[in-house]
């Protein structure tokens, strides 16, 4: 029985109308599909800043994977590094077993400009103002709910009354 192998290929690297580079769909994809790996270099957050200095990244394609290790797709990566930001995502990133991978959040018309939602963090952990995160940071996705800034607002959590 010959083996079926079903047709992966669902994007294509050309200029983007958001930022430089970008990754389109070349046909439709249905919402819930995987995409594509997060390719990169698994590097400890702690030695990010040094490896900066040193000239080794431009932590421009830096996916954060759990508490100690983020994925330099500079290092090691593929297509899905060019997947640019938006503050209203067509695609969601999912985290299995280590590996990053890039699913399709809604239906994806072909041609479209696929993006997900960075959700950057201090690094230092000092917050900064939203001015100085929108001249540090600046979002260029021009969706309708635009923050203006890849940094992510930290969600405060409850305060529970006292008994």
């Amino acid at each position: 029985m010959k083996e079926v192998v079903q047709n992966r290929d669902f994007i294509r690297v050309g200029k983007s109308r958001i930022q430089g580079t970008g990754v389109f769909a070349k046909r439709k994809i249905p919402r819930g599909t995987r995409i594509i790996e997060y390719k990169g270099k698994r590097v400890k957050k702690e030695n990010l800043r040094d490896e900066y200095h040193k000239g080794l990244t431009s932590m421009v394609y830096v996916l954060s994977l759990d508490e100690t290790y983020a994925i330099d797709g500079e290092r090691e990566g593929n297509d899905a590094r060019f997947i640019n930001h938006s503050c209203q995502p067509n695609c969601e990133i999912y985290i299995f077993d280590d590996i990053a991978y890039v699913y399709a959040a809604v239906e994806i018309k072909r041609g479209t400009e696929l993006t997900f939602d960075y959700k950057l963090q201090s690094a230092s952990g000092n917050q900064l103002t939203d001015k100085q995160n929108k001249e540090l940071f600046p979002c260029y996705c021009g969706s309708e709910n635009c923050r203006g800034t890849l940094i992510a607002k930290v969600k405060r959590q409850k305060r529970t009354a006292r008994s």
